[in-house]
């Protein structure tokens, strides 16, 4: 089979030579000084070379020649000596892109130029993305901004892609390399992912019984997924979290981040066990382990554990917490973002509560929906806004029905959908509140809008079957322990027709 080229140069997952050139250009004053060619003779002081030996070098398609390798491996054995040995050649780049001569003297004088900085913080974009860029000269390249040194930052940038940089690339090679690069700390093999991913391709009815054969073979894929199952009731239409946590264990054993993490999640949460101080250590032991592992719902779960003090010393520390759900929410976890509104929330600091919370309710999460909805609502850290208040609780009926907030749902119906809304033109809907409730799976708040929109109901229509449905309701409510909410539901209900109704209060 032919193999395919991968360009390395037309996106931003890749250190190269021809992105370090398209940088430059971009940031050139006159991007018609900056020809490929050109830089590339300034970079390695050289008087000429070819356009297309020059083209296939920053495309990829050629690794770069050995002659000009060896140029920088001396530069190299000197840079350890003499740092400055790279200032001639930076100080052309720099020349470039401002469109004057620059010939800076020393590192600590090229570090002023605001060009060198954008041009290294650029690079580094590329860097995090490059997955053949070691994690080594990652920290040292953020180690070197962060110390204000762009110089040096460079110097190491232009070493790796002149002589560490892998090029040529093949498609076929680059996603068994990102894959394995995923799978680098654990014990799981491309082959069980690719023996995994062949049977939930093309297997339907019989995909459980597969999982279940591939599982017996130690997959820990399908030993994960099984677990899932279980854990949602998907097999037996009921949750077997014995089960489950069995088949966890198992995929725990070949470092599968997530199975670690459940293990403690269980635990925490008393699927399993009791959460005794013997329950805690063995959560926390799978907790560490899952963390090393890059799984980013486990920092989510130990700033919650912080935040409860289910820790070791059983000693709540929320500056701990806060730290660990930043670290989450900077890799886009949105349940951290939640954790940290919650957090302002409870410092009375609604702008920044609010903030945290739209990040996630942007995306639909409808836990997060029904936040900013009372926020505009009611005016909590920004101006009152009915419109966007009815907006985001809509927006929170996006979410999967097993995902969507029941509050949600509720401050919907309760504010917007059972009186409607003059001011938006909502009208009354009674027939939609009751279709919204009824997604609501025992939930018991829910009772109180029930009662309201069946006796608007029977109101408009007295038979039988709304008459029995207020009847119902009522006497939930009657039997309810929470007396406080059993008054305010009588007293919205007062009006009734007792000639219809015994109410029996």
């Amino acid at each position: 089979m032919k193999n395919n080229y991968i360009k390395l140069n037309n996106n931003y997952n890749h250190l190269s030579l021809g992105n370090l050139f398209n940088i430059i250009k971009q940031n050139s004053k006159n991007k018609s000084s900056a020809i490929q060619t050109e830089l590339f003779c300034l970079l390695f002081n050289v008087d000429s070379i070819s356009d297309t030996t020059v083209g296939n070098y920053c495309t990829g398609y050629r690794a770069i020649g050995s002659d000009f390798k060896q140029i920088y491996l001396n530069y190299q054995k000197k840079y350890e000596k003499d740092k400055t040995i790279l200032l001639p050649n930076i100080n052309n780049i720099l020349t470039v892109m401002d469109g004057h001569i620059h010939n800076y003297q020393g590192i600590n004088e090229i570090n002023t130029s605001e060009s060198l900085k954008l041009l290294v913080t650029n690079l580094h974009s590329l860097a995090k993305n490059d997955i053949y860029a070691p994690n080594k000269l990652k920290n040292d390249i953020l180690t070197f901004i962060n110390n204000d040194n762009y110089y040096e930052a460079l110097c190491i940038i232009i070493f790796f892609i002149v002589l560490e940089k892998k090029q040529p690339l093949y498609e076929s090679d680059l996603v068994i390399e990102t894959i394995e690069e995923i799978l680098k700390n654990t014990n799981m093999s491309v082959n069980d992912l690719k023996n995994y991913l062949n049977i939930v391709f093309k297997e339907g009815l019989s995909l459980n019984y597969s999982l279940k054969k591939l599982a017996t073979l130690g997959n820990p894929y399908a030993l994960h997924e099984l677990g899932n199952k279980e854990y949602n009731g998907e097999i037996t239409g009921y949750p077997r979290y014995e089960a489950a946590y069995k088949y966890y264990l198992q995929a725990a054993e070949y470092n599968h981040p997530t199975s670690n993490w459940m293990i403690a999640h269980m635990i925490l949460n008393k699927k399993i066990g009791s959460l005794s101080s013997d329950d805690l250590d063995t959560a926390w032991k799978y907790l560490e382990k899952a963390l090393s592992l890059d799984s980013i719902s486990t920092l989510n779960t130990i700033g919650l554990c912080y935040l409860s003090g289910l820790t070791k010393d059983k000693t709540p520390n929320k500056t701990l917490a806060k730290e660990y759900f930043e670290k989450a929410a900077n890799k886009n976890y949105l349940y951290a973002h939640n954790n940290l509104g919650r957090i302002y929330e409870g410092d009375k600091d609604y702008k920044n509560a609010l903030k945290e919370y739209l990040i996630s309710a942007n995306e639909e999460e409808s836990w997060a929906c029904n936040k900013v909805g009372l926020y505009y609502y009611n005016g909590l850290g920004t101006k009152k806004d009915i419109k966007k208040a009815y907006y985001y609780f809509n927006l929170g009926l996006s979410s999967p029905i097993k995902n969507r907030n029941p509050w949600n749902v509720y401050n919907l119906v309760k504010l917007f959908l059972l009186k409607g809304n003059t001011e938006l033109g909502i009208k009354k809907d009674t027939n939609k509140s009751i279709l919204l409730l009824d997604t609501l799976d025992s939930f018991e708040a829910a009772n109180e809008l029930y009662l309201y929109a069946y006796y608007d109901k029977y109101l408009n229509d007295k038979t039988k079957e709304n008459l029995d449905k207020v009847k119902y309701y009522l006497s939930i409510i009657n039997n309810s322990k929470d007396k406080k909410h059993k008054l305010l539901i009588e007293k919205e209900i007062k009006k009734i027709d007792e000639y219809y109704i015994n109410l029996n209060l």
